[in-house]
């Protein structure tokens, strides 16, 4: 009886989750020989208290795990191409906000057209267009 483990042993374990979108879903990828992302791919993995992840995802999200929220990927944002995405950004007044909200140090100096089109360009080379289309959601709920 000794070698059960009791529910207060599994939350001092540390969990394993994506530094990106603080998913817990974890797998290992043969191709990449390490540990990825099965919600995002990124490969920035860390590791924390259940309590600390829980917290940091709760500041991200506004809400715990746990609780039932509409899922973010079955939205409106989330059905959008990525020409469409731009066109929306491109058509908000608050483009410059969300801009900096993804990137709070992009280059300032260009106009409009420039900016959007730089804006992009990174966001698709660093694979980050779930992260717009995720602070859309957020902060501009259609």
């Amino acid at each position: 009886m000794d070698n059960i483990e009791r529910p207060e042993d599994y939350d001092s374990e540390p969990v394993k989750y994506c530094a990106r979108c603080y998913s817990l879903k974890i797998k290992y990828e043969d191709a990449l020989d390490s540990e990825c992302c099965a919600e995002c791919g990124s490969t920035d993995i860390q590791e924390a208290p259940i309590e600390e992840w829980e917290k940091k995802y709760e500041r991200r999200y506004g809400h715990k795990l746990t609780q039932k929220t509409e899922d973010p990927k079955s939205t409106y944002f989330f059905k959008l191409t990525t020409k469409e995405l731009m066109d929306k950004v491109a058509g908000s007044l608050k483009w410059r906000e969300i801009i900096k909200g993804i990137y709070p140090h992009f280059p300032g100096g260009y106009g409009k057209a420039d900016s959007i089109v730089l804006f992009f360009d990174t966001l698709t080379r660093q694979n980050k267009l779930g992260e717009l289309k995720l602070f859309l959601f957020k902060h501009f709920k259609y």
